[in-house]
C-alpha cells in the first residue's frame, strides 16, 4: 500500500540561522553567547568563530562563559 502523502524534508533555516559575518550554520549556544555579549535584542547572530573576532576572546573562553552564564542561570543558555 502506498501512503496517501509524502513526508516533508525538514523546514528550510531562517535566514537568522546563519551568522552573519561568515555564513555557517549558528548553533544555540552561538545564538546565546551573541545575545548575552552584543545585545539581548539581536535578531541576527555569529558563529563561534566570528563571534570570538568580534569579541577579541578565544572560542575556548567564550564556551567557559557560556557554561558560566547557564549555570548562573541565565535562560538564553537552557
Amino acid at each position: 500500500m502506498t501512503p496517501m502523502f509524502k513526508r516533508p524534508g525538514p523546514p528550510p533555516l531562517p535566514p537568522s540561522s546563519y551568522c552573519t559575518k561568515c555564513g555557517a550554520v549558528v548553533k544555540n549556544i552561538e545564538v546565546g553567547l551573541t545575545k548575552k555579549m552584543i545585545n539581548r535584542g539581536i535578531t541576527e547572530y555569529m558563529c563561534l568563530n566570528c563571534l570570538s573576532e568580534f569579541t577579541g576572546l578565544s572560542e575556548e573562553e567564550l564556551l567557559k562563559k557560556a557554561e558560566q552564564f547557564k549555570r548562573m542561570g541565565c535562560i538564553l543558555f537552557n
